[in-house]
């Protein structure tokens, strides 16, 4: 079985950053995607490239619910507030458009939703010296936002992760939960923050509660967003507190046990493109 573990929004702050080198460092997380808009992107590239990570892969998480645009917000106004910060998902689901494709199509204009993409690329590339190991979405998936990913893999050669993992054809714990992971009509997405749901989320008693099921799998991914919980990520998104547990389940002891016990290999983007 090959086992592709992969921790989102890298440089979102600093306390997710250090969550995730430290789950790269002394766990079994392997791919983590870059916020290349975020204040502290330079910095957190920097936190990269000063420790030779072999063993990870480094992509993009096309950010564009939180934090400032990458392109001049001028040029993306349907995306920005007034302070060129991007309009938060929340508010997005809020709006009665969001509940139709042509209302989505209508609040995230293609060219603009491209525009920015690019620009994120563009941005990631500048930090860190090289392409990106694979393109992923952030939030709020909806089809100019896709759209506008799928043209970009294409013109730089680089896999978006799903393409990948519909290829390989891959399991994943998303699939086995009740209501299967998240929904497939993006009208249906929500974004509450219920603080105690999401200290009591246990990703590591659900993963080996399927662990058995896994094994008979070649391909399998396991995702989440760990990270330390800092004060200003709380003031970014919803997906705040259960970060913590997404840590605690890719750097423990039981889970790095059950890899080395049942010869389980940890791949990356790298190993499938």
């Amino acid at each position: 079985m090959k086992l592709l573990v992969q921790g989102d929004d890298y440089g979102f702050t600093k306390g997710v950053t250090y969550g995730i080198l430290d789950a790269i460092d002394n766990g079994v997380l392997r791919n983590t995607g870059m916020f290349p808009n975020m204040p502290i992107a330079p910095w957190a590239a920097e936190q990269w490239k000063a420790k030779e990570r072999p063993q990870a892969c480094l992509g993009i998480d096309f950010n564009i619910v939180s934090g400032p645009s990458t392109a001049a917000p001028k040029s993306v106004p349907s995306l920005v507030d007034d302070k060129g910060e991007f309009i938060r998902s929340g508010a997005r689901l809020k709006d009665p458009r969001f509940q139709t494709e042509e209302g989505r199509r209508e609040m995230f204009p293609y060219e603009e939703v491209y525009r920015e993409i690019r620009a994120q690329y563009d941005r990631f590339v500048a930090l860190i010296g090289r392409k990106p190991g694979y393109l992923h979405g952030h939030s709020l998936g909806h089809e100019h936002y896709n759209e506008a990913i799928h043209q970009v893999s294409r013109e730089e050669g680089v896999p978006y992760s799903m393409d990948i993992q519909r290829k390989y054809g891959f399991s994943s714990l998303f699939q086995k939960l009740p209501g299967g992971g998240m929904p497939k009509d993006p009208a249906k997405n929500k974004k509450v923050f219920d603080p105690m749901e999401q200290l009591n989320k246990d990703p590591l008693a659900n993963f080996m509660k399927y662990a058995d099921e896994f094994l008979r799998e070649a391909y399998v991914m396991f995702g989440g967003h760990p990270g330390f919980v800092d004060a200003e990520l709380m003031g970014l998104t919803t997906l705040s507190l259960e970060r913590m547990r997404d840590h605690e389940a890719v750097t423990s002891p039981a889970l790095k046990q059950w890899v080395e016990d049942n010869g389980v290999e940890l791949i990356t983007y790298y190993d499938l493109a």
